[in-house]
């Protein structure tokens, strides 16, 4: 069950960098890999000769030189220890397809530092992916940005000497300043939430929320409720699975209707 609800877990996470991704990718190449670009094309490559996932992200890179290449970028929460497996068969994939130099980048957004292998050097064969910890950089590094996409990897950042609750709120008030309208900046209120969890933040952030009058809304706000909902989800399908409690019973734990456990239970059902 720990591996189901880290998947969903996961499935938040990646749902954030999917929305996020056409402006978060401009910002990374600029404030963390350190290309200068001239133009950019989306490449949708599914990747059917694979059992593994589709890429997170695919460009073709026009540099101001004129030198064209593939930029690869993998967003990992866990610390997968077969990435270099993965990173590989996407090289000879895009490789043998398009013939150009091909560039990888796995973007660690977790909370520790990643021991995954970058480098694969066995049989006569040579390979190598850069992996990138976003944990590394200063906070202030994408704080300044006027984007907010890019704001919100402040989160996972290193906050140096910093307390958490100054930083937290200093990137709340820079989302404030960088969005034009109430639910826009909700929703980044609530990607702030689900990512604030990597840095085991969340009840700092929740707090604050709380305690501060101009986002007190955000409570009955449609985007931010829903945020709640997903993780309410969570916690009734681990209480359904993992005891022998009835409806009522959960419900009352998880402060949520008998209406709602009972939803949820007879998806688990139809799952099944």
């Amino acid at each position: 069950m720990e591996k189901k609800n880290a998947k969903q877990e996961g499935n938040l996470y990646d749902k954030i960098v999917k929305e996020n991704i056409d402006s978060i990718i401009p910002a990374l190449m600029n404030s963390v890999l350190g290309f200068k670009v001239k133009d950019a094309t989306i490449l949708k490559e599914n990747f059917q000769q694979t059992k593994e996932k589709e890429a997170d992200a695919l460009r073709i890179i026009t540099a101001p030189s004129g030198e064209k290449f593939i930029l690869h970028l993998e967003f990992q929460v866990d610390d997968y220890p077969k990435m270099i497996y993965r990173m590989a068969d996407y090289w000879i994939l895009l490789k043998s397809k398009y013939h150009l130099p091909v560039r990888q980048f796995v973007i660690f957004m977790g909370n520790k530092e990643p021991k995954m292998k970058s480098v694969l050097s066995e049989d006569a064969n040579y390979f190598q992916f850069q992996l990138v910890n976003i944990g590394q950089f200063n906070y202030l590094k994408f704080l300044m940005s006027d984007n907010p996409e890019e704001i919100i990897l402040s989160i996972l950042s290193n906050f140096g000497e910093e307390k958490a609750e100054n930083a937290l709120s200093q990137i709340i008030s820079r989302l404030e300043e960088t969005t034009f309208n109430r639910l826009t900046f909700q929703k980044y209120l609530r990607q702030l939430r689900v990512l604030s969890k990597l840095r085991k933040l969340t009840l700092k952030f929740d707090d604050m929320i709380h305690n501060m009058a101009k986002y007190i809304d955000a409570e009955n706000d449609y985007l931010y409720i829903r945020g709640k909902q997903e993780e309410q989800v969570i916690v009734v399908g681990n209480l359904l699975t993992q005891t022998d409690f009835d409806v009522e019973k959960i419900a009352s734990i998880a402060s949520v209707s008998v209406d709602f456990v009972k939803n949820i239970q007879e998806k688990q059902k139809n799952k099944s």
